[in-house]
């Protein structure tokens, strides 16, 4: 039971350490539960302040909390900000020697910090789970935790193994530990996956504040999107997103505002960490007005003063955007979120979709490949990791390098095998010493003779016979070429049967957890219908883009809250197809969609002939003279009120 004196303490924390007066609407019930030891989950908006739920009782119960968290940038910038206030935090990542891991561990259990971020797959490795058993943990805080669930639109199977670690982990007298799941967006249905994933044991569940109504929702199906982008930042001045479903989206339409006047600059995982920080420091500093940027951007970033977020491509499901989306306005005032969207745009979000799908006979073609490659023979086990190129990898088995990308996280979800990219290239002479490389030269044409020699003299003898580690700049150094010309030269000699290279991007360290087999064990049924739930998302999110109703009121109906009245600012309750005169031939076909409505006939049976656009805007007409209502935000379900049954009546 939650005392006076567990509310005073958190109180007190937050005045001194953050210098805040008072919780937010969620946060105290969460916290309160927290301290009394009690599993949570919340559900807190965009801004909503969800990281106080941990990090005030780190402080205030002077325990240790561990938080998983899926963004290694999101973490180095909460660690950064709490060091800031004062309070003693650090994360694990993979810049760290194992010598670093294991002081950081002896610190931890001799109390020198009170929060420690990890990702979910550092909470698997061998070394956390020898020491977790004894680190005076008081909490597990599950940031993202939407992760966990394959209905949550950002799934990533290494969340599915925390309830397994919870159990490794003990508080200060042995007690057990309680968990904080928490996340921005989550419908009723993952919620409740989220419970039964983390076995969460009757938790204090607050859900909190989904309503935005500072903002203001549209979409515009157009033919040219640049104009409609261009008439969004002409027409709302300050900081804005733009956010593209590729890497090279993202470039183009940073390079596109630039044409137009608007200072911009682009994001994305391709960039180098270094450059991400900068990119991301001048937009938060006012210095570039826009960034254009894939999902990659965004997750815990604090600027509250973005008043326009335009997506140029359909995301995949209607979480991903609410959540992005919602990063406008966050001061409270008005803000704009747009999609700008084509008539072929569904395309890609489907194709995105299939590739992180694999289907049974991809994951059994890539584990065969694997097995292939790596010279294992099925039945036996290898007893160090081999090294692959997903590249070469997804080419054996003939398997698009997207899904084959998704495919080995699958395998690895399985538990067949652990993985791990490398932050350096990686290189395999195919011959067994250095002197066999004299007949090779022979192969190889003579300008290509002093590149070898160079390799020769600089590649370690570790790479006769085994993959090796490269580290590319200084190759490139010593070779005096620009490091795209060493791998050019690489892969040349790759195609020339003489190595097998790997890139930074491409090399993957695989650890066999047991001997290969020669079928996966794999539920297709399990498979099918992930794919199934993928897609039905993506219907989700096409209903809201092709609605005709309130898109507010289409917003909360999904995420479960109460719909109140209409926004009366979105596209859709502004009329923005609504007709200005309603002609003797619109008159017809509005008593015929009231007769529609009264009969329940289906969306799809109104007005045949009449295009879709013009049907939605006589539809709205109805609406804003009352004569109709929305009965079913999701699924654009529409009712006759009072004053259309009358009418209805008159007419017939």
């Amino acid at each position: 039971m939650v005392t006076d004196r567990t509310s005073e303490t958190a109180h007190e924390a937050l005045r001194r350490v953050w210098g805040y007066t008072s919780f937010r609407s969620g946060q105290a019930e969460a916290i309160d539960a927290v301290m009394a030891g009690r599993d949570v989950l919340a559900v807190l908006p965009t801004g909503g302040g969800k990281s106080l739920i941990y990090q005030v009782p780190a402080v205030a119960a002077h325990g240790l909390v561990l938080v998983v968290s899926p963004l290694v940038a999101l973490m180095h910038d909460q660690v950064d900000a709490l060091r800031r206030r004062g309070v003693a935090a650090t994360s694990v990542h993979s810049g760290l020697s194992r010598r670093d891991h294991d002081q950081l561990w002896t610190d931890a259990e001799f109390g020198r910090y009170r929060v420690i971020y990890m990702t979910p797959e550092r909470v698997q490795s061998d070394l956390f789970r020898a020491r977790a058993g004894r680190l005076p943990v008081t909490l597990l805080a599950i940031d993202e935790a939407h992760c966990i669930s394959e209905w949550g639109h950002d799934f990533r199977p290494a969340y599915r193994q925390l309830a397994a670690s919870r159990s490794l982990l003990k508080g200060p007298n042995g007690e057990r530990v309680p968990v904080a799941a928490v996340t921005a967006t989550a419908t009723p249905e993952v919620r409740r996956d989220i419970v039964t994933q983390l076995e969460l044991v009757n938790p204090e569940v607050v859900v909190r504040g989904f309503d935005r109504p500072n903002l203001i929702w549209s979409v515009h199906p157009v033919e040219n999107k640049e104009q409609q982008v261009a008439d969004v930042f002409n027409g709302v001045p300050g900081s804005g997103l733009v956010y593209a479903g590729t890497r090279r989206g993202a470039e183009m339409w940073a390079k596109r505002l630039r044409q137009l006047g608007v200072s911009a600059e682009a994001y994305h995982a391709g960039l180098s960490s270094a450059e991400r920080q900068r990119v991301q420091t001048k937009w938060l500093e006012g210095e570039t007005r826009v960034i254009a940027a894939t999902s990659a951007f965004g997750m815990g970033i604090d600027k509250p003063d973005v008043r326009s977020v335009v997506h140029v491509e359909l995301p995949l499901t209607l979480e991903a955007y609410y959540q992005e989306a919602g990063r406008a306005g966050r001061d409270g005032n008005r803000a704009y979120a747009a999609i700008v969207c084509g008539p072929e745009d569904a395309q890609l979000p489907r194709s995105l979709i299939a590739a992180s799908h694999p289907t049974a006979e991809q994951l059994q073609a890539i584990y065969t490949a694997a097995g292939s490659l790596g010279q294992l023979a099925v039945g036996s086990e290898p007893s160090h990791p081999v090294w692959l190129s997903v590249e070469r990898l997804a080419a054996v088995a003939q398997v698009p390098i997207s899904s084959a990308r998704t495919a080995i996280e699958r395998i690895e979800a399985l538990g067949f095998w652990r993985t791990q990219a490398s932050q350096e290239g990686q290189v395999h002479m195919r011959v067994e010493n250095p002197a066999h490389l004299a007949d090779a030269k022979a192969t190889t044409s003579s300008s290509l003779a002093p590149f070898l020699d160079g390799l020769q003299r600089q590649l370690p003898a570790s790479v006769y016979g085994a993959w090796a580690s490269v580290r590319l700049a200084p190759l490139a150094d010593a070779l005096e070429l620009a490091p795209d010309r060493v791998l050019d030269g690489l892969r040349y000699l790759s195609d020339r049967g003489l190595l097998e290279v790997a890139s930074p991007q491409d090399a993957l360290r695989v650890e066999w957890l047991g001997p290969r087999l020669e079928r996966l064990p794999v539920d297709r049924n399990v498979l099918d219908r992930t794919r199934r739930q993928a897609l039905k998302r993506f219907e989700d999110l096409l209903a809201y883009v092709n609605g005709i109703g309130c898109r507010r009121q289409h917003f909360l109906a999904y995420l479960g809250e109460p719909s109140p009245a209409r926004c009366g600012r979105c596209d859709i309750c502004l009329g923005r197809h609504r007709p200005d005169v309603i002609t003797p031939e619109d008159e017809g076909a509005l008593h015929r969609l009231l007769s529609h409505i009264q009969s329940g006939d289906p969306r799809s049976n109104w007005l045949e002939g009449v295009s879709p656009r013009k049907r939605n805007g006589l539809v709205d007409w109805l609406v804003n003279e009352g004569l109709v209502r929305l009965a079913d935000p999701l699924r654009d379900v529409f009712e006759l009120t009072p004053k259309g049954l009358r009418a209805i009546h008159k007419t017939g």
